[in-house]
């Protein structure tokens, strides 16, 4: 068993005013493959999931043509109501008591086959809407693309929560490099916040604490450090707290498995 070789690591980038999300996801891409190395058939069993803001015709080509697969919500505008212009009333399929779903009558030539759906569904104020979803992988079915493509919900809960938690939207700074430094401790702290549920509380109820409970209510416990010849020797909690318990417990484990210094 070989040890996974790291080429480069992948951090956030920032740009320069209002940045729209379609140009930076061939960047991205790029800077993905390396990180990643994977090969052409490697590619081939990996998804690539976005949303309507990185769905733009050239970068879905793109991913196509380096061999990723793709499942992509279409850029808005008039497209979507053209397609389903086209859309027979019986070739709609239900998905449910308002949204429905048929296959696109002119899909678009990309770089490789695909599948191309039209979505309609209807807002709480009875408004109609339409989206497409452009799919490589032939062998899905209609209902499954658009359920696959749901499950992004838990990535934009999971950016949600660190935008709460991490403070994102509250922390500036006036220079880019600077902020640029920021972006990369936020993702450092990310991955942090992510693996200390692992660390700390395997088998505990605050296993399942978010990045804004983590960091709010379990990292920011009142105590003192104590260390001596610049080796940290005791850690004291406030017992007042409800979760300092919970917290020693967990700081036990963290120690197991790193080491006691």
């Amino acid at each position: 068993m070989h040890a996974p070789q790291y080429h480069e690591t992948l951090f956030s980038r920032v740009y320069p005013g209002k940045q729209d999300s379609g140009p930076c996801y061939i960047p991205v891409l790029d800077a993905l493959q390396p990180c990643l190395g994977f090969t052409a058939a490697q590619k081939q069993r990996t998804v690539l999931r976005s949303d309507a803001g990185f769905g733009s015709d050239a970068n879905v080509d793109h991913a196509l043509n380096e061999h990723w697969q793709v499942l992509a919500k279409g850029k808005g505008g008039r497209r979507p109501q053209a397609h389903a212009r086209q859309v027979t009333a019986d070739a709609w399929q239900a998905l449910g008591s308002d949204r429905f779903v048929a296959p696109a009558k002119t899909p678009l030539i990309y770089a490789r086959p695909t599948q191309q759906l039209v979505l309609r569904w209807q807002t709480e104020t009875g408004l109609l809407k339409y989206s497409t979803i452009v799919c490589s992988v032939m062998e899905w079915k209609a209902e499954e693309i658009v359920a696959l493509y749901d499950d992004r919900g838990a990535c934009e809960t999971e950016i949600q929560a660190d935008k709460m938690g991490l403070k994102l939207e509250r922390r500036r700074k006036k220079h880019l490099p600077a902020q640029e430094a920021l972006i990369l401790l936020t993702d450092i702290a990310h991955n942090l916040l992510a693996w200390t549920s692992q660390w700390m509380f395997p088998t505990d109820s605050l296993r399942e604490f978010g990045p804004m409970r983590l960091t709010e209510d379990i990292l920011s416990i009142p105590g003192r450090l104590f260390f001596s010849q610049g080796q940290l020797v005791e850690v004291h909690l406030n017992q007042l707290h409800p979760h300092a318990a919970q917290v020693a417990a967990g700081l036990e484990c963290l120690l197991d498995h790193f080491g006691y210094p």
